[in-house]
């Protein structure tokens, strides 16, 4: 039973071919969303930023959908939307060539992102920039392992490897900061139930980029017997941000614009059976990896100037 608890997890792909094997659950929408989406427009209601203040909600002590964000951190408010302040695909490209990700993720720098309605060049470029987390694997009622970020069984990013193109998300992150391209930016795909739902046909396919990260949970207090509302603490490490600035970073650039950042907790709210992650996520130690990462792509002589 121990072995069994540890080893499962809703999102870990069990073998190399990831397809499932019965056709999903049909999604019907009863309404647009937490957030309001708006079929025509093809968009959350409001401004970049308040669209992100209410995506980016977590779930309460009650796992229900707490209140929109009071404000966005300064990193993310003075981006959101805008195409100022974009690194330039050059600086970007010799940055990852440093950090050995050119080919996994330079390569394709000058291509666009996917389109919804499945790439259609006439449907808008994608928008949204999904987090997400394993939500596993569970420890049950178990103190998490001291060793969690370094651990190679828990970190190991091939259960997530699916060698017939179905992995969970465009990119996994683990808790050392190791990535996992399943598809390129500019291939739609869908990984929320609001996306799959019958009411749009397949039409927001493409709209939406995904990044899962690798998050242990364990049994909390007060939830059912066998829940896993416990993330560990920091429920993310340093590594994960910074790997998940670099990916919204490239996907904005490659968009011409920064990209709105989502929760997939906020988009599938309201749905049988949602989801409650990214649990734990901090928007400030997020928006401090944009930061710092910005800056490194500015280079030296420039993070100077602006100092004197």
């Amino acid at each position: 039973m121990a072995c069994a608890s540890l080893c499962a997890s809703a999102h870990v792909a069990l073998s190399e071919s990831c397809k499932p094997r019965h056709a999903l659950p049909t999604i019907s929408l009863k309404n647009m969303g937490a957030c309001d989406f708006n079929f025509d427009s093809l968009a959350y209601r409001g401004t970049p930023e308040e669209q992100a203040l209410c995506l980016m909600r977590a779930e309460d002590q009650s796992r229900n959908l707490g209140p929109a964000l009071p404000k966005l951190p300064e990193a993310l408010a003075s981006r959101v939307g805008r195409d100022t302040g974009l690194p330039t695909r050059e600086k970007l490209s010799t940055f990852l060539s440093k950090q050995d990700l050119e080919w996994s993720f330079a390569a394709n720098l000058w291509q666009p992102v996917s389109r919804a309605e499945d790439n259609n060049p006439e449907a808008p470029q994608a928008t949204y920039f999904v987090v997400h987390d394993t939500s596993g694997p569970n420890f049950g009622h178990r103190d998490f392992p001291d060793d969690i970020d370094s651990s190679a069984r828990l970190n190991n990013l091939s259960n997530f490897a699916c060698s017939d193109g179905w992995g969970i998300a465009h990119v996994v992150i683990n808790r050392a900061g190791d990535m996992l391209l399943n598809h390129d930016f500019a291939q739609p795909w869908r990984e929320t139930k609001f996306e799959r739902a019958v009411d749009f046909v397949g039409t927001l396919k493409g709209l939406f980029l995904h990044v899962e990260m690798i998050q242990p949970r364990r049994s909390a207090p007060g939830h059912s017997r066998y829940n896993d509302a416990q993330p560990p603490s920091p429920a993310f490490t340093t590594a994960q941000y910074d790997r998940l600035a670099l990916l919204y970073t490239i996907a904005s650039v490659r968009a011409g614009r920064w990209l709105i950042p989502a929760y997939h907790a906020s988009i599938d709210a309201g749905i049988r059976d949602g989801h409650d992650d990214p649990m734990g996520f901090d928007p400030e130690t997020f928006g401090n990896s944009i930061n710092l990462l910005i800056e490194k792509l500015r280079g030296p002589e420039a993070a100077q100037a602006a100092q004197q």
